[in-house]
């Protein structure tokens, strides 16, 4: 408590030491013009008046819903930001079209525009209130900072190049945020959304080098040369004018007296503080930045996850805990990747027989083809750590509160595995990740960078599994996940020339590629390790000929494949449950409630069950009209499926 007060008593002073400057500079530059120098002249006047009327009529164009307070508010705020914004360059008499001005007009403007515009862009139909004046006072600000600090370099004569090169950089890194986001806009329609920054803070190094590797080479040329030529032209821009002033014998400046030193010194301290203090930054309060810190605060509570487990656990009560099979059992889930059941040719009357073992069980009483399940958000992280978990799209759950299916089957008695090609990343742990953690063993196959490894690998892993214990095995595929043709050996083509890239026969291929992992962890399990229950379903479909969108994409990019396989011994000792899927085959559903399905499978009873969300029982719930996708805000009943 005392460091607070101390804490607040000293930005107090601060305050009243920058404004006591301020007053003195002011009061200078009367007696200054009353010798006839005129050290504020009016056109930085109006330069300050054009910049507040043009941010405050920017404001109000890209917002929605403003009360009179909000805007009133505002026409306060953005003076002094105005003022500061032009005072560096008024002090020194630095011309408007300088160089040195100029690029930090460009970043600051960038800063001022872009994320209210392109969220102005993407939500002005469905939004009717939002307004982001912080963007604007940071983007000013951030023109007061660069100024003033390029001022002082020069001022106080240290190493003037190397540290304007230094700006330059830091001007070139703080310009390529906002170009990121109008690089996103152009792919995809949108600004960065909740679901767009948590799928970039989720993607590992493999997936960004095989993203631009499938962008056409044009793409990435001009990306790389318009870097280098923006790096050389803000270069030129903070070290060419000192190098030709300096020349010269004329420096900007040497005209400043100590008072105007101390006004830019003043603001220079007051803009670092207030830009990156540790509570409510200004830098941390802008659009995109306080998006993605609020995917990270979500990713970091995920982490709590696994700090809840002991509690779960204790709390959790399941029946029966001993598998009720003759001999040891094994009942096996197979997690997809982007597989759409559009392509498959055992959902649908596509052209080529691209699930050749899948369709030929069709008809097999030990198989159940389920023809109406959907995803419940096109993104893998968000639809599994609900397909998993106790959370859906229907309860307020919370995820690191929530049961998994790995906390069930080992209730169960099952001696849980789990096995991935997906990539572990690490620290950055997603919440998927954290729940495979839990199980008795989980095992990911090497991911090296510009490396492919191909679902087969997986295999081997499944023969690690002991035959003499009842087990419950998680296999999670890479699947059909883009780059396509990435996902199976050139080998393996059945579609279009090998080694060539064309999305719609390199997708199908990879969906070939799954029917036939499929097929070998089917008949490898069933052979060895007394398979008693299969369930197969994916993370997402996609959409193969069309750029992926973080934002829902239409329905074909949730409408995705699910089946069960059951033994004739599960069977005998389950009738109710297969009999019930067999009566539901044809109903609507949505994969974040494969938990309850799973638990149903199990043959299980749970206070972290609710049978009422269960595929596999008849008090199954819910209909179409009921059920609903991306994270809830769309029903099912509006698709026109193929």
């Amino acid at each position: 408590m005392l460091f607070k007060i101390y804490k607040s008593v000293l930005i107090v002073l601060c305050c009243y030491v920058c404004a006591y400057c301020i007053v003195i500079g002011v009061l200078e530059s009367i007696r200054e013009k009353e010798r006839g120098q005129v050290l504020i002249d009016n056109k930085y006047i109006l330069a300050i008046v054009a910049l507040y009327v043009t941010s405050h009529l920017f404001y109000r164009v890209v917002s929605h819903g403003l009360g009179h307070k909000a805007e009133y508010l505002q026409l306060r705020r953005f003076i002094p930001c105005a003022i500061l914004a032009i005072l560096p360059a008024a002090l020194v008499q630095l011309p408007l079209q300088s160089t040195w001005f100029l690029s930090s007009v460009i970043v600051g403007a960038s800063w001022v525009v872009t994320y209210p515009l392109l969220y102005f862009l993407t939500n002005r139909k469905v939004s009717n209130d939002f307004g982001f004046h912080l963007d604007i006072v940071f983007g000013l600000y951030l023109l007061a900072w660069l100024t003033a600090v390029k001022v002082l370099i020069v001022t106080f004569r240290l190493a003037p190049v190397f540290l304007l090169t230094l700006l330059a950089l830091l001007e070139v890194i703080l310009l390529s945020v906002p170009l990121y986001q109008y690089g996103y806009f152009l792919l995809y329609g949108t600004c960065i959304d909740e679901q767009g920054m948590t799928l970039i803070q989720e993607t590992n190094y493999n997936e960004v080098i095989e993203y631009f590797k499938s962008l056409p080479r044009i793409v990435l040329v001009t990306v790389i040369v318009l870097t280098i030529m923006i790096l050389f032209l803000f270069f030129q821009m903070n070290t060419g004018l000192w190098l030709r002033l300096s020349s010269q014998g004329s420096v900007y400046a040497t005209m400043l007296n100590d008072w105007q030193i101390a006004i830019l010194v003043g603001m220079f301290v007051f803009l670092t503080y207030y830009f990156f203090r540790r509570k409510k930054g200004l830098l941390a309060r802008t659009g995109i930045i306080e998006l993605y810190l609020d995917v990270q605060d979500y990713l970091r509570n995920s982490q709590l996850y696994t700090k809840n487990l002991a509690q779960r656990l204790a709390d959790l009560k399941v029946t029966p805990s001993i598998p009720r099979f003759d001999k040891p059992s094994t009942i096996l889930l197979v997690i997809g990747e982007s597989e759409s059941r559009d392509y498959m040719s055992a959902f649908c009357d596509y052209p080529e027989n691209t699930t050749p073992w899948l369709k030929a069980h069709k008809e097999d009483p030990n198989f159940i083809l389920f023809p109406h399940a959907y995803a419940c958000l096109e993104q893998t992280v968000a639809s599994l750590e609900r397909a998993l978990t106790e959370v859906n799209q229907y309860n307020d759950k919370q995820f690191y509160t929530s049961c998994s299916i790995i906390d069930i089957a080992k209730a169960a008695g099952y001696h849980t595995y789990w096995f991935s090609n997906q990539g572990h990343l690490g620290s950055a742990d997603t919440p998927v990740t954290l729940i495979a953690n839990t199980s008795g063993t989980a095992k990911w196959t090497k991911q090296r960078l510009n490396q492919v490894q191909y679902d087969e690998a997986l295999l081997k892993y499944l023969q690690e599994v002991p035959s003499n214990q009842n087990n419950f095995v998680v296999l999670h595929l890479k699947g059909s996940h883009f780059n396509f043709i990435n996902r199976y050996p050139e080998s393996f083509t059945k579609w279009g020339t090998a080694g060539k890239y064309e999305l719609i026969p390199n997708y199908i291929n990879s969906v070939a590629y799954t029917d036939f992992i499929l097929q070998s962890a089917y008949q490898y399990a069933a052979e060895h390790l007394n398979l008693q229950a299969m369930l197969y379903f994916s993370d997402h479909a996609t959409i193969p000929d069309k750029r992926r969108s973080p934002n829902f994409n239409g329905f074909a990019g949730v409408r995705v494949p699910m089946f069960a396989y059951f033994s004739p011994e599960y069977q005998e000792k389950n009738p109710e449950i297969v009999v019930t899927l067999k009566d539901h085959r044809n109903n609507y559903f949505t994969t974040d409630l494969a938990y309850e399905l799973i638990c149903s499978i199990l043959n299980i009873k749970s206070n972290r069950y609710d049978e009422a969300n269960s595929l596999a029982s008849p008090k199954f719930k819910y209909t179409r009209a009921m059920l609903r996708t991306n994270l809830g805000k769309i029903s099912l009943s509006e698709d026109v499926e193929k």
